[in-house]
């Protein structure tokens, strides 16, 4: 006779064993980027090392750190990542919120000028022609304005809108309420989990971002962390050749690849500061419209 006792511990131990083989799997490259970033320079060389450091050295940090521009490119990257995620949640709410409407005019052709922009884009050059025109050269908005709405937000944020019961709106046109009180205090309250979502979302992609501020910000001085580091790491190649690899690890008493490690554990920690404190809205707006399309 089937034990299901049995049978329910076996599937219990065969699930843990492919959840722990998943989190090693995932884990192991984080564990070797920063063994390599704190190890000894020659062991790193030779290749030695692997999820766990050997002869501690933190020089590789003293040396991304004795920038003097690297504070000041955290600043601006955190401006970015603020005003650029607000701007994204606030204006993605503003426009998704209409097209939840089922009474709005405008709501089809709106609807499908959103999904042509899926389709269709401008590409660079006219976007650089457009923030030129504009005058927006070496300033924040020619950062975050490019990339305050996107389609694929909006579509979310509409289905999402539109699962909330529409008896809320009518009863607070009874009340009185305009269309923004409405958005701003009932929808929006009711979306933390979206905004949660979005939020950390656009808070990775202005942190990563180095390509426009290549591009639009001249000034070194506004430069984002991400396009320091860039420098940084572009400037290693000059010791590719074993003579000059030799010449850079007796100067600084370090490898390039230490260099190269601690740049990328200096630009994800914040980010993994950050997800915790949103996990628990992450993980139900992960799931937002997923049902409806």
């Amino acid at each position: 006779m089937y034990n299901e006792g049995l049978g329910s511990k076996a599937f219990d131990i065969f699930n843990y064993m492919i959840m722990i083989l998943l989190c090693m799997i995932m884990l192991y490259p984080l564990l070797n980027t920063f063994a390599v970033s704190i190890s000894d320079p020659t062991l790193v060389g030779q290749g030695k090392i692997t999820w766990f450091p050997q002869g501690f050295d933190f020089h590789s940090y003293q040396y991304i750190f004795q920038d003097k521009n690297i504070l000041n490119a955290y600043k601006n990257t955190i401006v970015f990542l603020v005003i650029g995620t607000s701007l994204q949640l606030l204006l993605t709410s503003l426009f998704a919120y209409p097209l939840s409407v089922s009474d709005f005019v405008f709501r089809k052709p709106l609807a499908v000028y959103v999904i042509i922009t899926m389709v269709f884009s401008g590409g660079l050059i006219p976007q650089f022609l457009l923030i030129r025109d504009l005058q927006l050269f070496n300033s924040i908005w020619a950062v975050v304005l490019p990339v305050a709405m996107s389609a694929f937000n909006i579509i979310i944020f509409r289905t999402f809108f539109q699962e909330i019961p529409k008896e809320l709106r009518e009863s607070a046109y009874l009340d009185g309420a305009n269309d923004f009180g409405i958005l701003f205090r009932i929808y929006v309250p009711l979306s933390k989990p979206l905004l949660a979502t979005f939020a950390l979302f656009g808070a990775v992609m202005f942190w990563n971002m180095w390509f426009e501020p290549m591009i639009y910000l001249n000034k070194e001085s506004s430069h984002p962390i991400q396009l320091l580091l860039r420098r940084m790491t572009i400037e290693l190649k000059d010791y590719t050749d074993v003579g000059g690899l030799q010449r850079f690890i007796d100067t600084y008493n370090l490898n390039p690849k230490n260099i190269r490690m601690a740049s990328i554990i200096v630009t994800i920690l914040p980010i993994l500061f950050i997800y915790p404190l949103l996990q628990k809205h992450f993980v139900s707006g992960m799931m937002i419209g997923s049902v409806k399309g």
